[in-house]
């Protein structure tokens, strides 16, 4: 019959594992923070009317997000009684 023998851990073997994973870490976190970077970084206009323009696209699309969000909240408060009508 086969016996297993016990994993024997010794604390160098301990410390260097942990500080092989803390690196791996580090490189899956800054692979992850440059990839949310690429995803989500603004577009660099080809010359100043570009860049321009995008600034205004993107000024018009927060203004427009913020009014369907104001829309949005008034008519979910029109669903629950936000505002108290006397007949």
């Amino acid at each position: 019959m086969k016996t297993e023998q016990p994993i024997t851990y010794s604390i160098e073997s301990i410390r260097e594992r942990r500080l092989a994973k803390q690196e791996e870490l580090k490189l899956s976190k800054d692979r992850m923070h440059n990839l949310s970077q690429q995803l989500f970084a603004p577009q660099q206009g080809q010359n100043k009317i570009d860049s321009l323009m995008q600034q205004i696209n993107m000024g018009i699309a927060a203004y427009d997000g913020l009014m369907t969000g104001i829309k949005i909240l008034r008519r979910v408060r029109g669903f629950f009684g936000g505002k108290n009508k006397k007949y």
